[in-house]
């Protein structure tokens, strides 16, 4: 079975064989139609997670996964021939999170694909049953597959964690993979929303999409946001400086919903401003399987559209990983993985 796997950290991913997946009881074998490619890819093939020094190579990673249901061990438990994402954390059921009800924060989890377990980015995977979240009906798989992690993790970060609800104000820093979606989000919430970018073709982009975006240099001044006070900031970024943009530009008593991180990153706000401005500072990360269905209804009214705006097969992901590294990508990547979807569609690039 094809994969391209992480051999050497740092290094090119490699083409490799692997076996085929065993279906536990409770399990569905899924065929992999299209797997989505974001920059945790990119940390996991160049062993800066916190989980790389235990991580045995050679590694299949993939978590955005959008797959064909082939059957299920019993029989019936899933109806064969169906599209799903694939919630791709498996938790364990008994850590404070999870009897909580909180499962993206599960301390243990069973597995986590594509992170510290084999992921999509091979033709068939096996996951249980109560992972599977119904594709949009009528989405192309190729744009459904951003929905598991990148509109999921938006839809969190803008509806649960921060709130958001009609009449208020809302700023998006950064408009990569989960910004341009957020933005899309807080929108479809009824909130008057600005979204903020270096990159001027994600700009452009969001625009299209009936955003009021601009780019980054013609908002901030000097350290100082040339727009109206806002109710919630969205942090997709995660560096000191958005989150200095990011508390200059909060009203007080507003809330600043942290998405974005890098392994290594401090980040400082002033406790004056924190403290006597009353600011909410939030940590948003993944999405739980209901809030993954809910965006998925988005998707499916057409009140969110997924942003891919490169499209590659499997054996091109090194292209991908490079074009994500190079910071010149709209949107969500994504890689075709089914041979007969890469029969019938190009691997150029598609926007959504």
């Amino acid at each position: 079975m094809r994969a391209m796997a992480v051999t050497r950290f740092g290094a090119p991913l490699e083409p490799i064989d692997v076996a085929e997946p065993s279906v536990p009881t409770g399990s569905a074998l899924l065929e992999v139609i299209a797997c989505g490619v974001c920059f945790s890819d990119v940390k996991v093939a160049g062993g800066q997670m916190p989980f790389s020094d235990g991580l045995r190579l050679p590694h299949v990673p993939g978590h955005e996964i959008v797959a064909r249901v082939l059957g299920t061990n019993p029989h019936g438990l899933a109806e064969e021939g169906s599209v799903v994402s694939v919630y791709h954390t498996w938790p364990c059921g008994r850590c404070g999170p999870c009897h909580r009800g909180d499962e993206p924060l599960c301390r243990a989890p069973v597995a986590w694909m594509g992170f510290t377990h084999t992921g999509g980015f091979q033709e068939r995977v096996a996951v249980p049953v109560d992972r599977l979240v119904a594709s949009p009906v009528g989405i192309d798989p190729v744009l459904a597959a951003p929905l598991s992690c990148a509109i999921g993790t938006a839809y969190r970060a803008v509806v649960t964690r921060g709130r958001v609800i009609a009449g208020s104000r809302v700023v998006v820093l950064g408009l990569g993979g989960v910004g341009i979606h957020a933005a899309q989000i807080a929108l479809a919430a009824g909130a008057d929303t600005v979204g903020i970018d270096r990159h001027s073709p994600s700009v452009e982009a969001a625009r299209d999409l009936g955003i009021d975006a601009r780019p980054q240099q013609d908002s901030v001044a000097a350290g100082e946001p040339r727009i109206e006070e806002a109710d919630v900031v969205i942090d997709t970024v995660g560096h000191h400086d958005t989150l200095t943009v990011a508390a200059s530009i909060v009203r007080e008593g507003g809330r600043i919903v942290g998405v974005g991180y890098a392994p290594n990153e401090r980040l400082q706000v002033a406790t004056p401003r924190w403290v006597l401005g009353e600011l909410e500072l939030v940590g948003s990360r993944y999405a739980s399987r209901s809030e993954l269905a809910l965006a998925a209804r988005l998707v499916e009214n057409g009140a969110v559209r997924p942003v891919v705006g490169l499209v590659r097969r499997l054996e091109e992901v090194n292209e991908v990983l490079e074009a994500l590294v190079g910071g010149e990508l709209v949107g969500r990547a994504v890689l075709e993985v089914a041979p007969t979807l890469r029969a019938t569609r190009s691997s150029g690039a598609a926007l959504a």
